[in-house]
């Protein structure tokens, strides 16, 4: 959990491709999320809402509507994402915190969009081309070679299949 010094010190230091602003709490919680979607797909991050893009603490209220509100959002992230939020009071005035971790198990997904990190912006990728280029980043980009571990072979896959297999081989 950052203190308010450790906040201090990410305002000072200015959005970037790992700290995100937001002066308040938007009426469409999507755009928080969506924030959160690209921070998990890249190196990870934290958001700060109640600082403006001055980098003014400017405060916000986060009552327990709020946080259902943000968390049921957070909850439609496809695969399970888990981020931590908090508030923390910055020169007597509350910040919310959300940290979101470097995401494991890549693309994070959002209402069927991806969502990434631009230096210190989010975009949504629309071509191929840009999928192409983040699953080859990520890794993922063969998802036939991964094993698929919901599988048992000796009870899900019939004899005669696997023999057919072995003969076309």
């Amino acid at each position: 959990m950052l203190n308010e010094n450790n906040i201090k010190s990410l305002i000072a230091s200015g959005e970037g491709y790992n700290v995100e602003f937001k002066v308040s709490i938007p009426s469409k919680i999507k755009d928080v999320t969506e924030e959160i979607c690209a921070f998990a797909n890249a190196a990870g991050g934290t958001l700060l809402l109640g600082v403006d893009d001055n980098n003014i603490v400017q405060g916000v209220v986060f009552n327990n509507a709020k946080r259902s509100a943000l968390q049921n959002s957070i909850n439609e992230i496809s695969p399970a994402l888990h981020c931590e939020i908090y508030t923390v009071t910055v020169d007597s005035k509350d910040v919310v915190v959300i940290e979101v971790p470097s995401g494991e198990n890549k693309p994070y997904v959002l209402s069927g969009a991806i969502y990434v990190r631009q230096g210190p912006n989010s975009q949504k990728l629309t071509t191929v081309e840009e999928m192409r280029d983040f699953f080859q980043q990520a890794d993922k980009i063969y998802f036939d070679e991964a094993p698929c571990k919901a599988i048992d072979i000796n009870q899900d896959i019939p004899d005669g299949n696997i023999n057919q297999f072995r003969e076309l081989n």
